[in-house]
């Protein structure tokens, strides 16, 4: 990961929040990567790194094939994550992969959502910016009121591109009705967060949610 830089624009001059959804609206999910793991028999950070992956891989990675709506998780997906796991003996399945990913149970972050809406009551114009795979948007929906929350939604799986790509940051903006300069970028990647600064927004990364909703609470000069 990149070292995180920081923007200069003006709290004052920002006018509009973006939010990711897994680690900011929601809590982490990455816990769980130990769960498959176990199951196919690598460790834990070999396992993070082969599946979800590095920006910057000189091969196509399946995930992030899924993550912009290129690949769905069937048999073909199997066989392409099986050929990443093999080297370090390890054994993929999807009958355990594909329920862990559609049948999560995620804990909404009540102290970030309460941001979103003194946000909005603000008059403030707010999207969410996700990296997720179509099988996952139900787990979204089930887990925070998105469409009630948040003014756009851009979900990576929908638009073809995904985080930390500049198009997709740029996308969000034009979504929302401002220039880049305008946006506070809340992520819990620094390589995402690192994107947004590279696209021109304010990005801020997520620390824990007190911490975080005081910052952009800060941001915004919201009471």
């Amino acid at each position: 990961m990149g070292i995180t830089k920081i923007n200069n624009k003006s709290r004052q001059a920002l006018e509009a929040a973006i939010f990711d959804y897994g680690g900011v609206m929601s809590f982490s999910p990455l816990w769980r990567v130990q769960i498959l793991a176990d199951e196919m028999d690598v460790p834990k950070e070999v396992f993070s790194k082969i599946i979800f992956g590095t920006s910057g891989e000189n091969d196509i990675n399946p995930w992030h094939e899924a993550e912009c709506g290129r690949q769905i998780l069937n048999d073909e997906f199997a066989t392409q994550m099986q050929i990443r796991l093999a080297p370090y003996g390890g054994t993929f399945d999807l009958d355990i992969f594909l329920p862990w990913v559609s049948e999560a149970i995620n804990e909404a972050d009540e102290e970030i959502i309460k941001v979103v809406e003194e946000l909005r009551c603000r008059g403030y114009p707010v999207a969410l910016l996700t990296n997720a795979v179509k099988e996952f948007r139900p787990v979204i929906e089930k887990t925070i009121p998105i469409y009630d929350l948040f003014d756009v939604i851009i979900d990576s799986s929908e638009v073809g591109m995904r985080k930390p790509e500049r198009e997709i940051y740029d996308l969000t903006a034009k979504e929302l009705g401002v220039a880049n300069s305008d946006c506070l970028m809340i992520d819990d990647l620094p390589v995402n967060v690192d994107g947004a600064n590279e696209a021109g927004m304010t990005g801020l990364l997520f620390s824990d949610s007190k911490g975080t909703a005081r910052k952009i609470r800060e941001y915004f000069n919201l009471s």
